[in-house]
């Protein structure tokens, strides 16, 4: 909340509201509430109390939560009781205490009026799942994300309209909704445009800033395979070893992930299952993604990096399942992620490889002490090496001693696979070769149909031997790299 009133003005209010003798029982203020959502042309959502002082609390923090609301309170009363000395103190109470907002009465209403056009068009409420990413375009990267839950689009509008205009004097809020007409598409596009083209006029902005911005993100194809990522990040626990803090995300492309799950109750690694099947079925920016493709990504600790998540069972409409054989599932290094000095020779990697990745070599490994530490570690550091495979699966889980996968991710390599119950080195490198010899990029679709491949009678070596069963694929993107653990560049 930006207009923000201390304790002792805040209770300043609750006293001055009290005094109106209207407002200070509760059936008739709900009258006069119900009046005012009119006038706004949205429901104030706070929570009531029995007791008045508390109901009038929790009045005073929804007004402030909305700018203009405390003012069209005023109006109301005034319309009702012109000459009450007490109506006049509130007016001039809330006149010392809070500045009137830029944007008009009609406008705003309009806009809230929009908004609910939207929310019955979209009743799953896809594009409040997606309000964290159009925040960001909004506000820019110099803004803190947030971590405030929002039930409503009418409460993001409301906290955007009192965020100060940028260095090119637009206001938040209107870039939001220019970005969010996009977004929704027919057949609330025009009205949001016509809006927005509204506001231009009235505050005299510049109109180019706009159309630029609708024509570049007109601009953008539609997201390919595997765009849209679900990332589960587990933070092992400080007091129970074997417990795990669990951080959920949904990314669009390469638009800022949006928070969905931050648990402060470690869990231990059975539960995770449960949590994700959760995400999948009721999240509503996961049912509502943009495109039907969706890639399951595990942040991990070393102490994971070969558990298989991808062979845990979900239940989706009464038929369970391995997550892997629905979904592309790969595992990122969370230990490499919170190690910055390792950033550069990891996003070099990964842009070489993003430009090379038809026919990009492979360095394969079939078995321990194959090669020195440092000689692999100089060999996977060569400019064109960014895949690595291993016959073998990486130390026991209690292990922090350096191994081939963790000299492998050290040096930067983005696309480890490897074996987690050991293979026959001839049979290893023959199925290497198979899986990587087409674009490494598609590596998590591929690998996703080898498992499926792995649990069908029409295949040829199917069954429990299969390789599909048994493949970890670390699939690490350096270009979207969580933003708690980029490290900060200096001004420019």
């Amino acid at each position: 909340m930006i207009t923000s009133l201390n304790v002792e003005d805040q209770h300043r209010l609750v006293e001055a509201i009290l005094r109106i003798d209207a407002m200070s029982v509760q059936r008739e203020r709900a009258l006069h509430l119900s009046a005012l959502e009119r006038d706004l042309g949205h429901r104030l959502d706070y929570v009531g109390h029995d007791k008045e002082m508390l109901d009038v609390w929790a009045l005073v923090g929804a007004l402030l939560d909305h700018p203009g609301a405390a003012q069209a309170l005023v109006r109301i009363l005034q319309t009702f009781y012109p000459n009450r000395r007490s109506v006049r103190a509130l007016d001039e109470l809330v006149t010392e205490l809070l500045p009137e907002p830029w944007l008009g009465r009609d406008e705003r209403r309009a806009l809230h009026e929009l908004i609910t056009w939207l929310e019955r068009v979209d009743p799953g409420s896809t594009h409040l799942g997606r309000f964290p990413m159009l925040y960001r375009r909004a506000v820019g990267p110099a803004r803190p994300t947030l971590d405030r839950e929002f039930r409503s689009l009418h409460d993001v509008v409301a906290l955007l309209e009192e965020m100060p205009a940028g260095a090119d004097g637009t206001p938040p809020l209107l870039r939001f909704v220019n970005d969010l007409a996009e977004d929704a598409g027919y057949p609330t596009a025009p009205a949001f445009r016509d809006w927005v083209q509204r506001q231009v006029v009235a505050q005299g902005l510049d109109g180019a800033l706009f159309e630029g911005r609708r024509a570049a993100l007109a601009a953008r194809s539609e997201p390919e395979p595997s765009a849209n990522h679900l990332i589960i990040e587990c933070m092992p626990d400080a007091l129970e070893a074997d417990r795990y803090l669990v951080t959920a995300w949904m990314q669009v492309g390469r638009e800022p992930g949006s928070t969905l799950e931050c648990s402060d109750e470690a869990l231990p690694l059975g539960r995770i299952p449960e949590l994700l099947e959760r995400l999948l079925t009721s999240e509503s920016s996961v049912v509502g993604r943009p495109s039907p493709d969706l890639t399951i990504e595990f942040v991990l600790p070393r102490t994971l990096l070969g558990h298989p998540f991808e062979q845990e069972m979900i239940n989706i409409g009464g038929f369970e399942h391995r997550i892997g054989i629905r979904y592309p599932v790969v595992v990122r290094s969370l230990d490499r992620m919170r190690l910055a000095a390792i950033h550069h020779d990891w996003r070099h990697k990964w842009k070489w490889l993003s430009g090379h990745s038809v026919g990009a070599p492979v360095c394969t490994v079939t078995r321990r002490g194959e090669y020195g530490k440092e000689e692999l570690f100089s060999t996977l550091s060569e400019a064109s090496t960014a895949v690595l495979a291993l016959a073998f699966p990486p130390w026991g889980d209690t292990s922090d001693e350096t191994d081939e996968h963790w000299v492998g991710l050290l040096a930067g390599i983005p696309v480890v696979a490897w074996c987690r119950d050991g293979r026959d080195p001839a049979q290893f490198v023959r199925e290497v070769k198979d899986l990587m010899a087409d674009d490494v990029t598609s590596l998590p679709r591929r690998t996703m149909e080898l498992r499926r491949r792995a649990l069908s009678g029409k295949h040829e070596g199917a069954g429990s031997g299969h390789l599909g069963l048994h493949l970890t694929l670390v699939f690490d993107d350096a270009d979207r790299i969580p933003e708690p653990y980029v490290r900060l560049q200096p001004p420019a």
